[in-house]
């Protein structure tokens, strides 16, 4: 590999002296640079210059020598020392061969400092095997087209410098890159395309070229050579939009008459020929980078056809430019044109064969957010529900004592009569004994002292009798009350037979709690945030716990305008509901479950969002 002279000084020189100068300066520096014998030319310099044009960190022409395809380096420009073109070269990609296929190749590739830059490799024209190798900064992406055209431009050799720019003709590669970098350096749509349609006559000394672009399916002739003004409904215009159609429909060059025997000559490019008294014609596509077809190059000869490689050289210029064209297109349009256009392509994109899985999910997506937006659910307040009655007894201690026998616990169905808890009577037994011996001494005394005549005595020893018969009695009473039954058919709601056996009771205390199985209704808790939907005579539904799976249809009577504190659940509020259907046998007061009311249809983003929202304004309320 060859050894170049000092980066340093070169670059340091280049930037004195080009730093300042426009792309045009560069490209007449470089082709009168180019016009030195290739064995004087001076390779740094000229790999300095084109890395000021290309706007390139680095910059090298190599030459790759068969069979060995060793790397030799001609020259180089970098502003690093260290930096060697081999290290530009992404690895696993030959860019080389597709240099050599296309004339140019580009790839991403990273730095050994970590930084990504796009790698350009320009076959250099007239010398085999031979490339431009630049390093282009990533913030450069968006003209690299305008610099891959700037490339091109100034990589065209001969077999001599001096005998390459006397015999280049006009409509070689060299002439097409020029009048393309005429037509980009143009600031109006307008003089753009006459630009390009006048090089392109005069440079195939054509009959006419013309240039129709293509808006929302709409074909409009906007530049025709030699012309700066024309009427867009004068025959020829129409003439020449019938043309175009060809290439628009088949998606590729059409020629008049046809080059393949196996097609068919279009008859818009047949009227258009005899019109102008032509013998050839071609319509040529200009294809955005998704491969759309935005504008159509209609020429018009006379005389011999055009050479296939020539329509390669105009077919690369074409698309360097369409990009510059497309923006200074948009540019020319009013607001409303612009507003259609882009109204066209946003249904093209939407509508359009391509990325179809994209595209489902994305219609499935709206449709969801338009069914969120616009939407609306049933909604409904959640409740904690409990069975009630009003028709309850209490069932509870006669007398201080002991429970002895417990017949029944909460739950259970009893009938009218049914001995549900008995006390313990053995102490009451025994003080009845001991009454009843009182009660015989009481009844001797007074006998005795009646039968002395002692009349004071008789009655002391009378009132005797009377207290002890009083107590007596009394205990009588307690040994009867000693069994409690139920009053009516009904539930036991209260009272676990457990908690129960043996417990000792005094007067008063609660034993069991006896509901009658009718005139249930249902009991809600309702948080106090939800408060503000429910309103008297609503509906909704209950699901007890016992039987999950049916809802028992209710309407709110009342509501009980005080709140109860609930632990940890916050304030919540009473509601009383009817139960709407008839009493079932499994029904029992004191079931729990979870109720729902029904406030009406409310917008789905409310539903989801009402109680941030809620959240949002008490944390932002001042």
């Amino acid at each position: 590999m060859n050894t170049a002279p000092s980066p340093s000084t070169a670059d340091h020189s280049g930037t004195a002296s080009h730093g300042a100068l426009d792309a045009r300066t560069l490209i007449e520096q470089l082709h009168q640079l180019l016009k030195t014998p290739q064995s004087e030319l001076d390779w740094d310099r000229y790999c300095l210059l084109i890395r000021h044009l290309c706007k390139a960190s680095h910059s090298a022409i190599i030459r790759q020598s068969p069979p060995s395809d060793s790397i030799e380096l001609l020259g180089r420009s970098s502003e690093l020392p260290s930096w060697s073109p081999l290290q530009a070269l992404p690895p696993g990609m030959d860019l080389l061969a597709r240099a050599s296929a296309n004339g140019y190749a580009q790839a991403p590739a990273q730095a050994p400092d970590g930084q990504t830059w796009l790698v350009l490799v320009v076959a250099l024209q007239g010398l085999a095997s031979s490339f431009l190798v630049l390093n282009i900064k990533t913030q450069e992406r968006p003209q690299l087209n305008e610099l891959t055209l700037r490339a091109l431009l100034c990589t065209h050799f001969g077999p001599s410098s001096a005998h390459t720019t006397a015999s280049a003709t006009p409509s070689g590669l060299t002439g097409m890159l020029g009048l393309a970098a005429e037509v980009m350096q143009q600031n109006s749509f307008d003089s753009a395309c006459l630009t390009l349609v006048n090089g392109v006559t005069s440079a195939w000394t054509l009959t006419q070229a013309s240039l129709g672009w293509v808006d929302a399916q709409r074909t409009e002739v906007v530049a025709i050579s030699h012309l700066d003004r024309f009427e867009r409904n004068s025959r020829q215009t129409q003439l020449i939009e019938n043309a175009l159609s060809a290439a628009i429909l088949q998606g590729h060059e059409v020629w008049w008459p046809a080059s393949d025997h196996g097609e068919l000559d279009h008859q818009g490019m047949a009227e258009y020929a005899k019109e102008m008294q032509v013998e050839r014609v071609v319509a040529l596509p200009i294809r955005n980078a998704q491969g759309m077809t935005h504008a159509v190059l209609l020429l018009a000869f006379s005389a011999a056809t055009l050479a296939d490689p020539e329509l390669d050289h105009l077919q690369l210029s074409l698309e360097l430019i369409e990009p510059r064209l497309s923006d200074l297109r948009l540019r020319s349009l009013g607001p409303q044109r612009r507003l259609t256009r882009y109204l066209h392509t946003l249904s093209e994109a939407v509508f359009g064969p391509e990325h179809g899985t994209f595209k489902l999910v994305t219609v499935i997506l709206t449709g969801l957010l338009l069914y969120l937006v616009l939407g609306s659910w049933h909604y409904r307040v959640d409740a904690s529900a409990q069975l009630n009655t009003e028709a309850t007894r209490l069932i509870s201690a006669q007398f201080d004592g002991r429970i002895d026998q417990v017949h029944a616990t909460a739950g259970d169905l009893v009938k009218e009569g049914a001995l549900l808890v008995s006390l313990d009577t053995r102490e009451l037994e025994q003080q009845h004994s001991e009454l009843g011996a009182e009660i015989s001494r009481a009844e001797t005394e007074v006998n005795k002292s009646r039968a002395e005549g002692h009349l004071a005595e008789t009655e002391i020893a009378q009132a005797r009798l009377e207290q002890s018969l009083a107590k007596a009695q009394r205990i009588e009473s307690y040994l009867q009350q000693a069994q409690s039954k139920a009053p009516f058919e009904g539930v036991i709601v209260e009272g676990e037979r457990k908690d129960l056996l043996g417990a000792p009771v005094k007067k008063g205390d609660r034993i069991f709690k006896l509901a009658k199985v009718e005139g249930l209704y249902a009991t809600l808790m309702v948080s106090e945030r939800q408060m503000r939907h429910i309103q008297a005579g609503a509906s909704g539904e209950v699901a007890l716990l016992s039987h999950a799976d049916h809802n028992i249809p209710i309407r709110v009577s009342s509501v009980i305008p005080v709140a109860q504190v609930k632990g940890q659940e916050g304030n919540q509020f009473m509601i009383t509901a009817e139960l709407l259907e008839a009493p079932q046998a499994w029904w029992r007061p004191g079931m729990t479950g979870l109720a729902r009311i029904d406030v009406g249809d409310k917008s789905i983003v409310w539903i989801l969002t009402h109680r941030v929202v809620d959240n949002l304004r008490l944390m932002l309320w001042w």
